[in-house]
């Protein structure tokens, strides 16, 4: 995943909009005054969004690889003869529920499972693709200095801990050193 450095500035641009600061003139001086509250519930906020759509694309992820893996026992079962082919449709459940069968649906003709399969590869990158950017999100967050309040270290650990670090397509992921988010948010 390319990273513009328009995205990042773009986020740091929201990151800083977030923080409503008023100037007071008095004379000579200036007196600038945040919103801290503020700043930190939003903060909280879209911290808390960031946790529940990562946790929903890593359910829905392993559910596509769930339905991957399955696509592929059926191609290499028809490599084979075919003989086990609605075994494997049945036999590949995620939450108790029959996956593959779902997805694939009446049709099960050869030509279709491999277009089933090209489907669910893309799906699986989309998801990577999403779950990368929410981790670039969630490292600007962090490189802000924003999240260091003891209010929100937890949620920022709980987030921490669900960022996948061993992905099944190390290829497809693309990290960002805190630092360098910090140099180019400054």
């Amino acid at each position: 995943m390319k990273v513009s450095i328009d995205a990042i500035l773009q986020s740091a641009k929201q990151l800083k909009n977030t923080n409503s600061v008023d100037e007071q003139k008095s004379g000579n001086k200036h007196k600038v005054s945040g919103d801290k509250v503020s700043l930190e519930h939003k903060v909280l906020a879209r911290l808390d969004d960031l946790h529940n759509q990562i946790k929903d694309i890593q359910t829905t992820l392993s559910r596509y690889q769930v339905i991957d893996e399955g696509i592929r026992l059926i191609i290499e079962d028809n490599k084979n003869g075919g003989n086990n082919k609605q075994s494997i449709i049945n036999a590949t459940l995620y939450n108790n529920r029959p996956v593959l069968k779902e997805y694939l649906g009446d049709s099960s003709t050869n030509e279709y499972i491999v277009h089933k399969q090209e489907q669910v590869k893309n799906l699986i990158t989309d998801s990577i693709s999403h779950l990368n950017r929410l981790q670039v999100e969630f490292e600007n967050i962090m490189a802000s200095d924003i999240a260091r309040t003891a209010y929100i270290k937890d949620k920022v650990d709980a987030i921490d801990a669900l960022i996948p670090r061993n992905v099944k397509n190390p290829s497809q992921l693309h990290h960002v050193h805190s630092d360098s988010v910090l140099r180019l948010v400054q």
